[in-house]
């Protein structure tokens, strides 16, 4: 799946530089696919190296060391950036020892709407709050097998979000409740048997149906219910073939990027703006995605692969090299 997850980081960047697809935001199509990933690849973590309550921290400390490296990196370098380059915008108005704190803690990120975590300094970070949400309770899910209890809570917060008797935005693509039954697609493709499998296309094939009543105006469009329902519609039957496929190297290889290219695509924004603030035409936007693409090279080679290995080796109890299959393991 690596050339399909570089491939969801291009369409949050592209979103980012104000480009649509179909009328539709393609950056949300491409969260919701990384959500159904995540909870893969989760429950396969899970499944094959915490498999007791007892082994919970040691799940945690294993997310840490998988988001914070090139997270902190680019972070940190985003602040460079803003300080010193884009001085009197919105952008540096955040650089204040609360946001940055919190920004930091990488959780609040995912409750920006209420006045923590700032939504300037990484824009595109506030999902990695809502995944570590998701990390917190996916390991109680799966021990204590709670799955289906809270796929359906999960599913009527999203309808109702949906069609809006609550903030369609918030709590239909933004925070946990609405969203996690969308995570517990991605678990249940994982080793998928009769009855998680039919939850998983069923919850497709209702989601394109409800895309399509929305673009009929049967279904009143609201903010990015159309995005995320067509998501769901497609993501759901791409990850399950997706995840059918053998291990391939270069394919391993662009999944490796993907994850500092998603981070990094507003670091080289925001310095390209400062030196030629210019509508985004096609040449700022390959400019943008290729300098992305560098940097991402560099830091998973420099930042993350290291913590990989400490990865491997929490996961082991023993210190090993990274072999070839193990790498490139999505975070968002």
């Amino acid at each position: 799946m690596g050339a399909y997850r570089l491939l969801l980081a291009v369409l949050v960047a592209v979103s980012h530089m104000g480009k649509t697809l179909f009328g539709l935001n393609p950056g949300v199509v491409a969260v919701i696919s990384f959500l159904l990933i995540s909870g893969f690849v989760m429950t396969s973590l899970i499944e094959r190296n915490y498999t007791s309550t007892e082994k919970i921290p040691l799940f945690y400390l294993d997310r840490a060391l998988r988001l914070y490296p090139q997270f902190l990196l680019y972070f940190v370098a985003s602040c460079a950036v803003i300080y010193y380059l884009l001085p009197g915008t919105p952008q540096a108005a955040e650089l204040t020892f609360k946001t940055i704190a919190q920004g930091l803690a990488m959780l609040p990120l995912g409750f920006y709407m209420f006045g923590v975590g700032g939504t300037q300094i990484l824009p595109a970070a506030w999902s990695l709050g809502l995944e570590v949400c998701f990390y917190l309770v996916i390991p109680f899910l799966i021990i204590f097998k709670a799955r289906g209890v809270a796929f359906a809570l999960s599913t009527v917060i999203f309808m109702v979000a949906c069609l809006g008797y609550i903030n369609t935005d918030v709590y239909g693509y933004r925070l946990l409740p609405g969203v996690l039954f969308i995570f517990l697609c991605g678990s249940y493709l994982y080793k998928p048997q009769g009855k998680g499998l039919a939850i998983a296309l069923g919850t497709a094939l209702v989601a394109a149906l409800m895309f399509a009543a929305i673009m009929a105006g049967l279904i009143e469009r609201r903010p990015f219910n159309a995005e995320v329902t067509a998501g769901i519609a497609l993501d759901i039957p791409a990850v399950y073939l997706l995840t059918r496929l053998g291990y391939h190297r270069i394919d391993e290889f662009l999944g490796n990027i993907s994850y500092g290219v998603f981070l990094n695509h507003f670091v080289v924004m925001y310095f390209l703006r400062a030196f030629w603030p210019v509508a985004y035409d096609a040449h700022i936007v390959a400019a943008v995605l290729i300098l992305a693409f560098v940097l991402s090279g560099i830091s998973y080679y420099f930042v993350e692969k290291p913590a990989l290995k400490l990865r491997h080796a929490l996961r082991a109890g023993r210190k090993y090299e990274v072999g070839p299959s193990q790498g490139g393991e999505p975070a968002v």
